[in-house]
């Protein structure tokens, strides 16, 4: 017996599962949807943090990096400001990937319903 079927093994003696087969797919399903679950929190709470969408705010963030190179800026303000940007653009690479991994678990889910 395969290492899938011993671990399903007890599932379907208890009928919680008819098959392996179906185990495996229930089970598959259910950790796509807590991935795209997960994801679309993170989305959201980038959203709810910045107040804004993923393409505004790549907007925003190349307005503030126009910003930091006008000499209207003291060295203090000019410091401060690419310290924020900095932060900002660890924020903008996490949600890219959010939203690039959010995109792939969907397509999973879709070719796995179909």
């Amino acid at each position: 017996m395969n290492t899938f079927a011993t671990t399903m093994e007890p599932l379907i003696r208890r009928k919680i599962f008819a098959t392996e087969e179906q185990a495996g797919r229930e089970l598959m399903r259910d950790y796509v949807l807590r991935q795209i679950a997960s994801l679309q929190r993170d989305l959201a709470r980038f959203e709810r943090k910045y107040g804004m969408s993923f393409a505004r705010f790549g907007e925003y963030l190349h307005e503030r990096s126009v910003l930091l190179e006008t000499e209207q800026l003291s060295p203090h303000q000019r410091q401060s400001l690419g310290q924020a940007i900095m932060l900002e653009e660890d924020d903008f690479f996490d949600w890219k990937a959010s939203l690039e991994m959010l995109d792939s678990w969907l397509g999973l889910h879709q070719e796995a319903t179909v």
